[in-house]
């Protein structure tokens, strides 16, 4: 024999059918992780995709209207949640309301005029973009940045352990 070879030993039935369970466990984990990882980051870039293509034709074809921005919430310190402003504005008779972002990454630095313009869908009035470049939609969980590297993390993660449980197949015969 060898420097550095070790003889095998033969692995018993049980020993076998554990390692196939545990094997299967993790290959169950790193599936999950893939496909959870996978639609986060994918359906992150996807919806922000439909976030700014939305606002691209509304500001094509939306009717300027005045927006009363009548709350303020979060933001007001760590783990408050994402400072955001609520508006109403009337369009066609009928008053809508939404929850918006405040401005961009960093939230309001100080405290927004009482009405902001927005650009109103003719077609469905809920629909909106409103001077600070936010849509109806944007309030939605996928719009986090935090949800792209997060996404890409779990996939890569789950990928990672896959690629060991099909290399380490062998290993367990």
């Amino acid at each position: 024999m060898g420097k550095g070879k070790r003889k095998r030993r033969a692995r018993t039935a049980e020993e076998v059918a554990g390692a196939r369970r545990a094997r299967r466990k993790v290959a169950v984990m790193a599936v999950a992780l893939l496909v959870v990882g996978s639609g986060l980051f994918g359906g992150s870039l996807a919806y922000r995709w439909h976030v700014s293509a939305e606002a691209d034709r509304l500001r094509s074809v939306g009717v300027p209207v005045t927006a009363y921005i009548t709350d303020r919430a979060g933001g007001g310190g760590r783990g408050s949640g994402i400072d955001r402003i609520e508006i109403h504005y009337l369009y066609d008779g009928a008053q809508y309301h939404a929850w918006i972002p405040c401005a961009g990454l960093t939230g309001c630095h100080s405290t927004p005029e009482r009405e902001m313009p927005v650009l109103v869908d003719p077609d469905d009035p809920q629909r909106f973009l409103a001077e600070n470049g936010h849509t109806d939609g944007s309030m939605s969980f996928l719009m986090s940045w935090t949800t792209i590297p997060v996404g890409l993390v779990a996939a890569v993660a789950g990928a990672g352990l896959l690629i060991l449980v099909i290399r380490e197949k062998d290993n367990w015969k």
